[in-house]
């Protein structure tokens, strides 16, 4: 230690100190004093001592004598120590730690970072493999809907996960460490953080695998953390991807050289390989034929296992099969007493004569099956070419990609057999020819979308008033809505209410009305009751299931939430019909091609936002991983766990049963025992296999007008059978025990 300079020490002459120790290490030089006078000097007084040359403890290379004042002003000498003589140790191993409080916090926040991605990592790899060597069962899915495990593998999980974000944290600390002595502090607490940047995603494998395994939560819950999850990937990746463009770390660089190496060679056409427009449209096509095959299969196999009803895909049948043979809009299965138009007071399909060329090539249920897949499939096409001109070829694929994984249309393609889908497809092309210029195509594919539902008018009619608000094809546009309007008012006031039947009970006014004059009439008169019945849990869990897969990228851009108005006198203001608020069912599609068109209109806004690029990156990652999350939970490739089709959930895909099959075959048998001209009364799930015929009639609806009745014994409507065997107007033609299947007969007069 050195000592204080001696008080009673002549002014300008500093202390020497002790004489050094006899050691092989001298003590340390004592430093010059600078005294600073009291008072100003006399005039006589000598020049002030500025600076004490310090005294060494060894001889002087010359003769000069130690410790001569030097004048003011001078520079001193520079001291230099003998090689032989080692420095004194300083603390170097304190500098790399010492931060500044500013460097201190940007450190501490990549250091959470990095304990979080250490964390997640290790969370992920205790999902995948399921076990960790604890005594007990370890099942994630028990873990995750019940809190089941046993205590010794919960306590090698605390461990697992605590190891993780040790490792996190040390990790951060020699990032901090590394090359101390050529960085400065902030730049090295700098480099911490960036590193926790660019690894943040990789925490989220470990968010959405429970999130797929937790079967038993309730669907707004798991809807609520999809939707966490999305928000947090778009996050993430962005962060992530202004990393990798700054390229300030080496794996930065790596991941930008890898990607830019990956670019060129995808641009640039070689000899033997396909450009990519060629690749594009190949991984297009092929989503699109898995998308059509597999739900082909897939309602196929759901109706050879009796998984399908009277009450939509049996009635349809009928009502083609009755248009085909001149009494179009007639279907026996709805209106057992109806005349020819009569299904026309339910919906305006007159796009079924369109589909009638299609349907007479092989007149059937699995027909309309198979062309309702079709239909849903081939929308993945003109919305890859309408977003394709305002974005990226690859990210447009990846939206088209997205939609043909859309739960919620999923659940409507299993929904036996409606015109929804084909108004969707519909749309899609209609808007995309309208987008490219093509006016004649786009009239087509707009008169076709409008014959499906008469509620697809109202959803032309906000589009048009949204082109109108954003100037865009102002003339396509005011003749879109006029039309549209015209259309609606047309088809609900003057022509339905001309036919037999009425609108289900599905909107409500004050008095009780079940009328769509009725809901417009509540929305004007007593809007209190309006609110009251749009905010509610069911509807903001269809708000959340219908725009979470999407990333709600339709509220991201002015006037694109009006995609969702459609949804309005249809689905939220309904009072009496639950299945418009279920993804399960048909209503669903009446927006989702304007979802998704806004979504590609969303992405390219994003792109033209200060840094796109990796605000884009982040948008399209949340697509994906929403996309993704929720085809797993609600989708049907494969059927998730919440995966229903209308009031039916959709089982795993497995092959016919013997006892299916057979009787499948007795059915066939049975029925061609009936003539061709004779009404046929069947069971519920028994009819769509016999609707092909101009007289199918669903039992559910009594025996009234029947010849012939062929029913299950389970069947739903059995007991009007019974009760026509009892009263002796029927007798048994034959039955099949096996399948418990009779056939009744009328008897003659």
């Amino acid at each position: 230690m050195s000592e204080r300079p001696d008080p009673d020490a002549p002014a300008g002459q500093a202390h020497a100190g002790p004489e050094p120790e006899p050691a092989d290490v001298p003590a340390a030089v004592p430093a010059a004093v600078v005294p600073v006078p009291p008072f100003p000097p006399a005039s006589d007084a000598p020049p002030p001592v500025a600076y004490v040359a310090p005294v060494s403890p060894f001889p002087p290379a010359s003769d000069a004598p130690l410790g001569e004042p030097i004048a003011a002003g001078a520079r001193p000498p520079a001291f230099e120590a003998p090689a032989d003589v080692a420095r004194p140790r300083k603390r170097r191993w304190l500098r790399p730690w010492r931060l500044s409080p500013r460097d201190l916090a940007v450190f501490l926040r990549g250091a959470l970072l990095l304990t979080t991605v250490g964390v997640s990592v290790v969370a992920f790899f205790v999902n995948l493999t399921g076990s960790l060597g604890a005594h007990g069962v370890w099942n994630l899915s028990d873990f995750v809907n019940h809190n089941t495990l046993a205590q010794r593998a919960r306590l090698q999980v605390i461990i697992a996960l605590a190891a993780g974000g040790l490792a996190g944290g040390v990790a951060a600390l020699a990032l901090l460490r590394w090359r101390s002595r050529e960085r400065g502090a902030t730049a090295r607490a700098a480099r911490v953080l960036r590193a926790g940047r660019l690894l943040w995603p990789l925490m989220l494998p470990s968010l959405a695998w429970p999130l797929v395994l937790a079967t038993e939560w309730d669907p707004f819950s798991r809807v609520a953390g999809i939707t966490v999850l999305a928000l947090l990937t778009e996050l993430c990746v962005r962060t992530a991807a202004r990393e990798v463009g700054t390229g300030r770390l080496a794996l930065a660089r790596v991941l930008s050289n890898a990607g830019q190496a990956v670019a060129r060679a995808w641009s640039r056409p070689r000899r033997g390989v396909a450009t990519e427009s060629a690749v594009i449209f190949t991984a297009l096509f092929l989503g699109v034929a898995f998308y059509a095959v597999w739900m082909s299969w897939g309602t196929i196999l759901q109706h050879r296992q009796f998984g399908t009803s009277a009450a939509d895909l049996g009635g349809y049948d009928t009502m083609f099969f009755n248009a085909l043979h001149g009494h179009p809009f007639r279907s026996p299965a709805v209106f057992p007493k109806g005349p020819s138009g009569a299904t026309l007071s339910l919906h305006a399909e007159l796009t079924m004569f369109a589909l009638l060329p299609l349907y007479a090539l092989h007149p059937g249920a699995e027909t309309l099956l198979v062309l309702q897949a079709l239909a849903l499939a081939s929308g993945a096409i003109p919305l890859y070419r309408f977003a394709a001109r305002r974005l990226p070829r690859p990210i447009a694929l990846v939206l088209a990609l997205a939609y043909l994984l859309y739960a919620p249309m999923h659940e409507a393609n299993f929904y036996e057999f409606h015109f929804g889908p084909f108004a969707l497809a519909f749309a899609l092309w209609a808007v995309d020819m309208l987008d490219a210029g093509r006016p004649v195509l786009f009239g087509l594919f707009f008169a076709l979308a409008l014959g499906c539902r008469e509620e697809v008018a109202v959803a032309f009619a906000v589009l048009g008033v949204y082109l109108l608000l954003r100037g865009q094809h102002a003339r396509a546009a005011v003749a879109m809505t006029v039309v549209s309007v015209a259309y609606f008012l047309i088809i609900k006031l003057v022509v339905m209410p001309r036919f037999e039947g009425a609108w289900f009970d599905a909107y409500k006014d004050p008095t009780g009305e079940s009328t769509y004059v009725g809901a417009i009439r509540t929305m004007l008169v007593n809007p209190l009751y309006v609110w009251k019945s749009l905010i509610n849990l069911p509807k903001l869990a269809l708000f959340l299931l219908v725009l979470a897969p999407v990333a709600f990228l339709p509220l991201r851009r002015d006037l694109l939430w009006m995609a969702l108005l459609p949804a309005l006198p249809f689905a939220l203001v309904t009072a009496g019909y639950g299945p418009t608020l279920q993804l399960a069912f048909q209503y669903v599609l009446l927006y989702v091609p304007f979802v998704f068109l806004s979504s590609a209109v969303a992405l390219a806004a994003v792109r033209r936002a200060p840094n796109g690029r990796a605000r884009l990156a982040g948008a399209v990652a949340a697509l994906a991983m929403a996309s993704i999350v929720t085809t797993r939970v609600w989708g049907a490739m494969p059927p998730g766990d919440q995966c229903s089709g209308g009031f039916r959930d959709i089982p795993k895909r497995r092959a016919t049963t013997p006892l299916e099959g057979q009787k499948t075959r007795d059915l066939a048998a049975l029925a061609a025992k009936v003539p061709k001209d004779a009404a046929l009364a069947a069971t519920e799930t028994e009819q769509p296999h016999l609707s092909t015929r101009v007289d199918a009639l669903a039992l559910r609806n009594g025996y009234e007008g029947a010849d012939y009745i062929l029913y299950a014994d389970d069947g739903a409507g059995a007991e009007f059978a019974r009760q026509a065997l009892a009263s002796g107007a029927y007798e048994i033609v034959e039955s099949r025990p096996a399948t418990r299947l009779s056939l009744l007969r009328k008897k003659k007069r």
